[in-house]
């Protein structure tokens, strides 16, 4: 399927952009209110606590003047056998404060330890709410893949990022270990051995590594990748790492490519085939994969309630193509793109202006800058941006 403008030229990004546009603002209309309302909750606990810690001031201040204040009376007056009376009057004030000012210590810490957990659920919710969307839905992210694999599983983390905002998800793969053969096919390197009957002489011999456990392997979207691979024992490890046509090859931490006789036997054309292979198991083989956390210029967005800010920076990447939409398009009330099949067939798929901006503005304030950034307001600047195919 390939994906064009009304004017028969190709879209940045070989998707379905309606799906993914619509699918954006379903997710703006449900993380908005989220995060406002751990907002609200954050304004209603602080005030409290400022009561709280309001009483424990006046506590804390009427216990000095009282101090003051006796002490004076004492001097003032004169008398010996005043100084018994005033240390009691003192130590009954600090004793009875003292228990209240425990009392309300314990219900701040109340207030603290129930605001968190109520934070936690809400921010849980926001992470659960975002989950599908970030993982292929930013356009132009740089994305970062590290896998580990055993006889029993294949698990890994991505971390992708674009424009100050990073996020990192957790991934788990078909339960089944990754061989070499499973990821690459066939596939063996050059090693030295001593061969013959009578004299043993060192020769080449191509070694069959389709067996072989892939037990860690890192790949990006320059399509750079970094594997290792061992055996059923354990006692032989390769690491293949590079991208392009510049790779290098170790046999432990012994290079072989670095051997103009080894090196001249591989296949450079096979290994430059690896990172597609990669991004082909990536594509067709992650089972089920979680949200962990989202960082805006290194801060914690959830925790921070930034993550407005975050969807402000998608917006943007979006609205360099629902401007291209508008301006290649023959109705400049639609956003419209084509799907062209393998056979010639096109047919077109829109999303109006009209409706866009009715559901985002429903959102309040927040839903209406979206809107703007996303090009529904004929006077906004939108921002220029550089694609990578997701």
């Amino acid at each position: 399927m390939k994906y064009i403008y009304q004017d028969s030229t190709e879209l940045p990004v070989q998707r379905d952009f309606i799906e993914d546009l619509k699918s954006f603002i379903d997710i703006t209309a449900k993380v908005i209110p989220l995060e406002n309302s751990i907002i609200e909750l954050k304004c209603k606990n602080k005030e409290e606590l400022h009561k709280l810690n309001n009483r424990i001031m006046g506590m804390n201040l009427f216990e000095e003047k009282l101090r003051i204040l006796v002490k004076k009376l004492e001097r003032d007056i004169g008398a010996e056998d005043l100084a018994s009376c005033t240390d009691a009057i003192l130590t009954t004030c600090s004793e009875n404060l003292g228990r209240k000012r425990e009392i309300l210590d314990i219900e701040s810490r109340k207030v603290e330890s129930g605001a968190a957990q109520e934070y936690q659920k809400i921010e849980v919710k926001v992470l659960e709410a975002l989950t599908p969307f970030l993982i292929s839905g930013i356009y132009g992210a740089e994305k970062r893949f590290e896998l580990s694999s055993s006889t029993n599983e294949v698990s890994g983390v991505m971390e992708g990022s674009i424009s100050g905002v990073q996020y990192y998800y957790r991934l788990w793969f078909a339960e089944e270990p990754l061989t070499v053969d499973r990821l690459i096919g066939n596939f063996s390197l050059p090693g030295w051995t001593k061969a013959g009957i009578l004299r043993k002489e060192e020769k080449i011999k191509m070694q069959d590594l389709s067996d072989y456990l892939v037990t860690s392997l890192e790949y990006d979207s320059e399509k750079n990748v970094r594997i290792i691979l061992e055996n059923k024992k354990s006692n032989r490890k390769f690491r293949i790492e590079g991208g392009g046509l510049n790779y290098f090859v170790y046999e432990d931490e012994k290079e072989i490519t670095a051997d103009k006789e080894l090196g001249a036997r591989i296949d450079i054309s096979v290994l430059a085939k690896i990172p597609e292979m990669v991004q082909n198991y990536l594509r067709t083989n992650i089972r089920t994969y979680s949200l962990s956390k989202v960082l805006l210029d290194e801060e914690d967005a959830v925790s921070t309630n930034q993550v407005f800010d975050c969807l402000k920076v998608v917006a943007e990447q979006y609205g360099v193509i629902v401007n291209e939409c508008l301006a290649k398009g023959h109705n400049k009330e639609e956003i419209t793109i084509k799907m062209e099949k393998a056979d010639g067939t096109r047919t077109e798929k829109y999303i109006s202006k009209a409706e866009m901006y009715a559901q985002l503005s429903d959102i309040g304030s927040e839903g209406v800058e979206i809107a703007e950034i996303l090009g529904m307001n004929s006077r906004t600047q939108i921002k220029d941006s550089k694609y990578l195919i997701v």
